[in-house]
């Protein structure tokens, strides 16, 4: 993908921040009126998905969101965070892993320090060689009151989990990320990180998107959802790997 001289300034900023702490908050991606949007149309598919369940823990993931709405295709595909990952992870053939959106609702009082996928499954110590990064759209403003994301800078070298005797605690050396809705929250994917509890009368929404190489297995089954989608891009199909190898039989 070809960038500007500006964007390729930017990209190498925010690169050297991911590299150096582990993430890089990038502000206005697109415009609030823009997130407004987004989130107008997640609150509709919010309504329509909510459980007893949901209601209960005070949280609600709404995964598929690709395949829900043309808005959340374009935003994963957005020109600037696609562009950064291939610059950051030295792989123009990228793909998207997971790409669904979160939120916390009023009340919500949970953290959860953990790595993001594939580290779950990759023995340790981990690699220390760029093999994913997540991207976390706001599409509410980010507040120390409403449950901006946790993080623990240099977490990324650790090589590991965080212990278990920490999972559910808050972090005195963490930072608190926050931002206006429309900025972007980028991240190296074993950067150790949280969701914080929500403490306003307001929901605080987001959307997740992981983008890794392509020779790792998904975290999601995003060739089914690509399936569901009308003339997709090119850029879209790579991303919801429709070019990756697909394994056969030789000789069969």
């Amino acid at each position: 993908m070809e960038m500007d001289e500006n964007t390729g300034q930017n990209l190498q900023k925010i690169i050297a921040e991911i590299n150096d702490r582990g993430f890089s908050v990038i502000p206005a991606v697109i415009t609030p009126e823009k997130a407004d949007e987004a989130r107008a149309i997640l609150e509709r598919l919010l309504k329509e998905e909510a459980t007893d369940a949901t209601r209960k823990a005070k949280t609600q993931r709404v995964g598929g969101i690709a395949y829900k709405h043309p808005i959340f295709v374009e935003l994963m595909a957005h020109p600037l965070i696609v562009s950064l990952w291939q610059t950051y992870l030295k792989d123009e053939d990228i793909i998207c892993c997971t790409w669904s959106a979160n939120t916390a609702y009023p009340g919500y009082d949970k953290y959860g320090w953990h790595p993001d996928y594939p580290y779950w499954w990759i023995n340790q110590p981990w690699p220390l060689d760029q093999v994913c990064g997540q991207t976390i759209w706001l599409l509410d403003d980010f507040t120390e009151e409403n449950g901006g994301t946790g993080i623990l800078p240099y977490t990324h070298r650790a090589g590991h989990p965080p212990p278990a005797d920490m999972s559910n605690q808050p972090q005195p050396d963490a930072e608190i990320l926050t931002g206006q809705r429309g900025s972007v929250m980028v991240f190296h994917g074993a950067t150790w990180h949280s969701a914080r509890p929500n403490r306003t009368d307001k929901a605080r929404s987001a959307l997740l998107g992981m983008y890794m190489r392509p020779f790792f297995v998904t975290q999601e089954d995003m060739q089914a959802q690509l399936a569901k989608l009308e003339n997709p891009s090119e850029i879209v199909r790579q991303l919801m790997g429709a070019k990756r190898h697909q394994p056969g039989i030789i000789g069969g």
